[in-house]
């Protein structure tokens, strides 16, 4: 499985997410063709999202908008974004036909000694 992670900055969380584009393998969209597209990823939920996204190619970054997600979302500075082709199962049985992009966010906390992620 293939995956993109961040963790987050101030910046993340109140304008858009930063990342590299070099880490956009996963996403089948190809750059050269214009700076704007969309990236469709499910949460954790189900649901679907939308991400308007610009290629800053001199930068060599993607600024993606997803305040929209993050609203209603206690998500802080130092949480970390996960991003990874995951497959789903569409009922028949071929996995990799159906793999869709997946976003998460979790936030690592220390709970008796050991370090775990938390939704």
């Amino acid at each position: 499985m293939s995956m993109i992670s961040k963790q987050l900055t101030k910046n993340d969380i109140e304008k858009s997410l930063l990342i590299p584009t070099d880490s956009f393998s996963i996403v089948p969209v190809q750059f050269e063709g214009g700076c704007f597209y969309n990236v469709n990823a499910v949460d954790g939920a189900g649901k679907a999202w939308d991400f308007p996204c610009f290629v800053q190619q001199s930068e060599g970054i993607v600024s993606v908008d997803w305040l929209r997600f993050l609203s209603g979302k206690d998500v802080r500075a130092g949480d970390t974004v996960f991003l990874h082709r995951k497959p789903m199962d569409d009922g028949g049985g071929d996995l990799t036909a159906s793999a869709k992009l997946k976003i998460e966010v979790k936030r690592k906390i220390r709970l008796m000694g050991e370090d775990i992620w938390a939704v």
